[in-house]
């Protein structure tokens, strides 16, 4: 019965190799890298500027409408004088106003820096 211990052997040595395939690791797959560069395309974005620092002095007084447009980009300033100091400054007009109404205001103006001078109207005279 020299076939049979062959043939139990062939089987044990079968069922061995089929255990040991179903034991071991699933093979590693990769996923595929995008190669594309998603900010070739993109331009980078400007620097910050720094808010500039300007010292201030300040001034109680009058601001006499001029005109109601200005001859600025922005016709929605009205060209206003300011006493004392006959400064001539660009702000928004209130509304109702008219060429010639006065109003009291404080002017801000700029003693270092690139700041222009600021208008603060307080009330009507």
């Amino acid at each position: 019965m020299r076939h049979a211990s062959q043939l139990r052997a062939t089987a044990a040595l079968l069922a061995a190799t089929l255990l040991s395939a179903c034991a071991s690791t699933p093979p590693v797959t990769t996923t595929p890298v995008d190669t594309t560069d998603t900010n070739a395309h993109r331009t980078p974005p400007p620097p910050v500027q720094p808010i500039p620092r300007c010292a201030w002095s300040q001034v109680r007084g009058v601001a006499t409408i001029l005109s109601v447009t200005s001859a600025m980009a922005n016709p929605a300033l009205a060209t206003w004088q300011f006493f004392p100091g006959d400064d001539i400054v660009f702000h928004p007009l209130p509304g109702g106003a008219a060429r010639g109404d006065e109003y009291k205001a404080l002017l801000r103006r700029p003693m270092t820096g690139p700041c222009e001078a600021e208008l603060y109207l307080v009330g009507p005279l």
